[in-house]
């Protein structure tokens, strides 16, 4: 079956630990992102960048409006698009739907663009992705190829949109303030998620990478 994907970016699994808050884990398995249009409906996908398009991993089919994918920032954070941070040590996005409880977690691989080096920053090109794929799951007409230059353009100086985190510096979240790390790692496997939930009813799963983030 060929396939040709909308979008394509970088970004790996997370699974969810149980306990209050609950935890987020990262898979750190190198992933894909991709959406592709099918049957007249998208389809939202992940794999490992070791499996071709048409072998998905996660296969999900979105009613227009049903989906939204939305960062995580936490129920304590703000709205302010210029400091926006996941209570994790990574950036998480949400993928959610009004038609059920369920909830899938993914964290971006690309490396941070903070300045210092903080990988639970959302960047400017970080969140204008998430908006990308956003607008694509309420049915919107996108023009990818254009969103996909505007947010080229959005890189931190010295940094190469395509470079990944350190994968083996994946470790548990850690809020205090005066707090140092090396290097720039995922999501952590005992990153705290705060009040995500995954419960109730399984979400509708379906069964080349085209526009490159």
């Amino acid at each position: 079956m060929s396939i040709q994907p909308l979008i394509t970016f970088k970004a790996g699994k997370c699974e969810l630990e149980p306990g209050n808050p609950q935890k987020v884990k990262a898979v750190p398995t190198p992933g894909y992102i991709y959406l592709y249009l099918g049957d007249e409906l998208v389809h939202f996908c992940w794999r490992p960048r070791s499996a071709p398009a048409s072998d998905p991993e996660i296969d999900l089919f979105m009613v227009p409006g049903d989906g939204s994918f939305l960062p995580y920032t936490g129920p304590d954070s703000g709205s302010d698009s210029d400091d926006l941070k996941s209570p994790t040590n990574g950036r998480i996005f949400v993928l959610k739907f009004t038609s059920s409880s369920q909830r899938y977690l993914f964290w971006l691989q690309s490396k941070t663009q903070h300045p210092q080096g903080n990988p639970s920053w959302f960047s400017e090109r970080d969140q204008k992705l998430g908006q990308i794929v956003d607008m694509i799951l309420n049915g919107e007409e996108v023009d990818v190829a254009y969103e996909l230059r505007d947010i080229r353009n959005r890189r931190g100086p010295g940094r190469p949109d395509d470079d990944d985190e350190t994968m083996e510096d994946v470790e548990g979240t850690d809020h205090a303030p005066n707090r140092h790390r090396q290097g720039s790692g995922g999501a952590g496997p005992d990153a705290t998620g705060g009040d995500i939930r995954e419960e109730g009813e399984e979400s509708r799963e379906g069964g080349a990478d085209g526009g490159r983030a």
